[in-house]
């Protein structure tokens, strides 16, 4: 790699890791986004591989509700695991660009909604049947399209959590998810080891993107966060809809 590439991949991580940090979701779309200018999508995808799992990790397991959350959502997140093994077994082929653009679009229009006096509410009574259909439709979507976001972003939004655990709970979610994603990639065979270097390179300025974004979110209150998480949900349905263009 350059070292204009080097620092490309520094600089985006670290922004990417911020956002990450602040709201705790769109890492990969601003990450991949800032790669574009300097790498080809494919390295820029698979650097993202090794950032994303260890940012996800810490974020599942920083703050103290980790065995709350994780009784709390063990429901949603088993579900959404099985869906993505059935939608790759059925699919064969894990990942439409089509496909999420359109979950983009559908992540857009409920962004401007959410914007608006609205405010969408789930009752923690609710939860133990709306975890389970919300995890496998997460799944079923995520299978078909690689993309974590639908329905799962905007019901987590909805539920009776401060910032500080829905950040927590996202973690925990896109852990699990995304894990399982990963081991469907790899079952595919879609890994390559050219990039090997550049994903754990790209650990460290992404770890301090993350701890600015942390620092960012305790000073934020509560409906700036609400702002800036429906904002974050806004611009990663933009990017992910441009596909469509």
């Amino acid at each position: 790699m350059s070292l204009l590439q080097i620092a490309v991949i520094a600089v985006a991580f670290v922004i990417a890791g911020f956002a990450k940090g602040a709201i705790g979701m769109g890492m990969p779309p601003i990450a991949i986004g800032l790669l574009s200018f300097a790498l080809p999508l494919e390295s820029a995808i698979a650097i993202m591989v090794l950032p994303t799992i260890f940012t996800n990790i810490w974020q599942a397991f920083y703050g103290g509700g980790f065995r709350v959350l994780m009784w709390r959502f063990a429901p949603m997140a088993m579900m959404a695991m099985a869906a993505i093994a059935l939608a790759a077994a059925i699919f064969g082929h894990l990942g439409s660009p089509r496909a999420a653009a359109w979950v983009g679009v559908i992540l857009v229009l409920y962004s401007l909604l959410a914007l608006t006096p609205w405010r969408p509410r789930v009752p923690r009574d609710a939860e133990w049947w709306a975890n389970p259909l919300v995890g496998v439709a997460s799944g079923l979507v995520a299978g078909v399209t690689g993309v974590a976001a639908v329905p799962f972003l905007p019901y987590m939004q909805s539920l009776e959590m401060n910032r500080h655990e829905l950040v927590q709970a996202l973690g925990i979610m896109f852990l699990f998810i995304i894990g399982m994603l990963a081991v469907v990639l790899a079952w595919q065979g879609a890994y390559h080891i050219t990039n090997l270097a550049g994903s754990v390179g790209a650990i460290a300025p992404t770890m301090v993107g993350v701890w600015l974004g942390q620092h960012a979110r305790r000073r934020l209150s509560a409906e700036t966060f609400r702002k800036a998480f429906i904002f974050g949900m806004f611009a990663v349905g933009l990017h992910m809809a441009s596909a469509l263009l």
